[in-house]
């Protein structure tokens, strides 16, 4: 599991360590369209590039954590059902981090979602 406050310039899978390519856009069952991947571990990740919308982002995570299954997404507990973990962005000097970037500035947000079984 990722070290709370590591720093790295490449993004891992915060689950299994495992380094991951570039968020790609995903077209959803609804037609939006998202900035995401996926892990070989089974975690899903969406990126929120403004740091505004980590809400967004978590509806986000967790329907394509359950493969646009709304109704299960909805019917799942945290802790319970599925794991949540936090990555921030510094575009400044390209480093992922579980902390924040500081001084009340917004950084792209990473979120992961990996379902437990």
């Amino acid at each position: 599991m990722m070290n709370t406050g590591r720093r790295d310039n490449i993004l891992r899978c915060p689950f299994c360590e495992r380094p991951l390519g570039a968020a790609e856009q995903i077209m959803t069952k609804f037609g939006n369209v998202i900035e995401g991947g996926r892990c070989d571990c089974g975690a899903v990740y969406v990126y929120d590039g403004s740091g505004h919308n980590v809400g967004d982002a978590y509806v986000d995570a967790l329907t394509l954590a359950c493969d646009g299954d709304l109704d299960t997404a909805w019917s799942m507990t945290p802790g319970e059902d599925y794991d949540v973990k936090e990555f921030f962005y510094d575009q400044r000097r390209n480093r992922f981090s579980t902390e924040t970037v500081g001084r009340g500035r917004r950084a792209a947000v990473y979120l992961f979602v990996k379902v437990i079984k």
